[in-house]
């Protein structure tokens, strides 16, 4: 237990509650082009939710009205009674949202533990003055901050790379240490973009196993947009399917992946014939 946060330090934390986070009626328009289309959603409390479609289908447009990147043409988003629509992103970070990117925004040429400890500014007292200062008050939240994100590299088992620099490290390394950063802002929801992107078929394996970790042990949500339909079905709670824009399923992994509305816009329908 620390004496400077009252908390254990041996494992990343989360908030004393994990609120709903409701998308509601989503649309956002770009000029002409309808990317939304009255979406919603609700990833509950502890779950993993994926967002699946095929290209152009409006994920990433969803994710980034989620994200605070985009404001919608019409609709919001909800985590809890907090409404975030319009917030700009440092400031969902500090409500307990986590993001990591499906192409690795990492500074690479700086250590793993720089790179994790650039998500835990959110969570800092200090200035840029006192820091430069020393003030010991804050070189010692320095301290236990660097401790929590040793301790989140250890969750995700690159505990062994903290003073490695990002660029000598393998990819399936690199994305696990975007996700530590989005984890050491405590997110009470956790969004992953295409997190088994660019993975071979273990490290997808192993990155499905993490995020089950991930709701299992620390009882967080997860909302991810992943193309690898293997590792969808096999860890979601349940899944929401967008096509042009518009939701067109949602609900368990078995019985979306057995619509045929999702068949046929998603997963093909099996007619066509090969090229």
């Amino acid at each position: 237990m620390s004496a400077d946060t009252g908390v254990d330090e041996a494992r990343p934390q989360v908030g004393p509650e994990v609120p709903e986070l409701r998308v509601e009626s989503v649309s956002v328009r770009f000029g002409g082009i309808r990317a939304l289309d009255d979406v919603s959603f609700a990833v509950q409390p502890g779950s993993v939710h994926a967002l699946i479609g095929p290209n152009g289908a409006g994920k990433s447009s969803c994710f980034n009205v989620i994200c605070g990147v985009y404001k919608p043409t019409s609709g919001g988003v909800q985590l809890g009674d907090t409404a975030l629509t319009g917030l700009p992103p440092h400031r969902l970070a500090g409500l307990g949202i986590g993001r990591s990117f499906q192409n690795i925004a990492l500074s690479q040429h700086s250590t793993v533990l720089d790179n994790v400890m650039l998500g835990r500014h959110v969570l800092t007292r200090g200035g840029f003055l006192a820091g430069g200062l020393r003030v010991p008050w804050v070189v010692r939240e320095q301290r236990v901050h660097a401790r929590r994100a040793a301790a989140i590299c250890e969750f995700l088992g690159i505990a062994d790379r903290l003073h490695s620099r990002v660029d000598a490290l393998p990819y399936g390394v690199a994305k696990l240490v975007d996700m530590a950063r989005a984890l050491a802002v405590e997110p009470r929801v956790l969004l992953l973009d295409e997190p088994a992107a660019g993975l071979n078929a273990a490290e997808t394996a192993q990155m499905a196993s993490t995020i089950r970790d991930l709701r299992d042990e620390l009882g967080i949500s997860v909302l991810l947009v992943e193309h690898d339909m293997g590792l969808v079905m096999g860890i979601a709670d349940r899944v929401s399917v967008l096509d042009f824009g518009r939701l067109i399923a949602d609900g368990p992994p078995e019985d979306v992946q057995n619509d045929p509305e999702v068949i046929k816009a998603y997963l093909g329908t099996g007619d066509d014939e090969e090229s």
